[in-house]
């Protein structure tokens, strides 16, 4: 019998080699406080936009600095030594090769789409290669969540090239960041829902059985991007 290595098994050997396995794609509860999470992106919103990674709810001081999430996610950050960043992210600061990003991405033949300016835009998923597509569904909803799942940015691309090269990362300061651009700039979504529920329950925030919704969650994979459509939220007055 012929046993065939395919890019499934590629993306099983990763996810464990950077122990994402362990906690960041596996929250097994089934049900969101949607009151909780609200509050959590509420309190959070300063209009100076200097909000610490920290913020009371209901009472409790819950963390979500890169140190604190890394802990808790079980997710090491590896340094290469002497260097006080890790690889990926000395890689996000330099200008990519967007014929090398598809090279590694896309399927024979496709690659970015250009804008008016001939200047490397987006990868439509539909031309990524399985192990790239997979990958991306990871990154819409456990590092840099989003709505807009049908192509990828040059940054996401330059973020799944990263994995894919097995550049080590800090995923704490991925969402970590995530977490304080949504607060400060989003009126529509609320990012790491699962996440979110989990921290609190960790320091004892008590839910509101009537504010819970049920999600659906894929198994051992991903975390939910939102929670249902929400609402538009005014900051402005909430902070009042």
């Amino acid at each position: 019998m012929v046993v065939y290595y395919t890019e499934f098994d590629k993306f099983k050997e990763e996810l464990e080699r950077r122990h994402w396995d362990e906690k960041l794609t596996d929250f097994a509860d089934g049900c969101i406080d949607i009151a909780i999470v609200k509050e959590f992106y509420m309190n959070l919103y300063d209009p100076k936009d200097k909000s610490p990674k920290q913020v009371r709810v209901r009472g409790h001081l819950v963390k979500f600095d890169k140190d604190t999430l890394n802990t808790f996610l079980k997710t090491p950050v590896v340094l290469e030594e002497g260097e006080n960043l890790c690889t990926y992210s000395m890689f996000a600061l330099l200008r990519p090769n967007p014929q090398e990003l598809a090279a590694k991405l896309c399927i024979p033949g496709r690659g970015f789409k250009l804008n008016a300016d001939g200047q490397s835009l987006k990868i439509l998923r539909k031309n990524m290669t399985t192990l790239a597509r997979t990958w991306s569904v990871l990154s819409f909803s456990n590092l840099i969540p989003t709505s807009h799942t049908s192509d990828v940015t040059l940054d996401r691309a330059k973020l799944i090239y990263g994995i894919i090269m097995k550049m080590d990362m800090n995923a704490g300061y991925l969402i970590s960041h995530q977490i304080s651009l949504i607060a400060q700039h989003d009126t529509s979504r609320l990012g790491f829902p699962a996440l979110i529920i989990v921290l609190c329950k960790a320091i004892r925030v008590q839910s509101d059985s009537r504010s819970l919704e049920n999600f659906s969650q894929e198994p051992n994979l991903l975390l939910l991007e939102g929670v249902g459509p929400p609402q538009p939220r005014n900051l402005s007055q909430s902070s009042q």
